[in-house]
């Protein structure tokens, strides 16, 4: 399993429900493809970097099938009309600490 976190900061002047569109479009696409278990977005409430869109897969291999369409890099190079200071992470589990530890 790998977590593929995704961390941005807006355009001052973005256009925010175009925004909207595009995050749309690219969650749809990952929502659809083979392997994808979730996905979750935060915002920073310290500042930059404004967003973090986290996905987890099933695969690294599922994730690069889907990141390697040309639908997912059409959306993504949309995507960064809106945003800056894009920063792209891929997680998997520790070694040390594979499960979560829950009370």
């Amino acid at each position: 399993m790998v977590e593929v976190a995704f961390t941005y900061d807006f355009h001052p002047d973005m256009d925010e429900e175009a925004y909207k569109r595009v995050a749309r479009k690219a969650t749809a696409l990952m929502v659809s493809a083979e392997g994808f278990i979730e996905i979750k977005a935060n915002r920073n409430m310290l500042g930059s970097p404004n967003v973090r869109r986290s996905s987890v897969w099933d695969s690294m291999e599922n994730w690069a099938k889907l990141a390697e369409t040309p639908e997912f890099q059409k959306v993504t190079q949309e995507f960064r009309k809106y945003v800056t200071n894009t920063n792209v992470n891929i997680w998997g589990a520790s070694p040390y600490m594979p499960e979560p530890i829950k009370p």
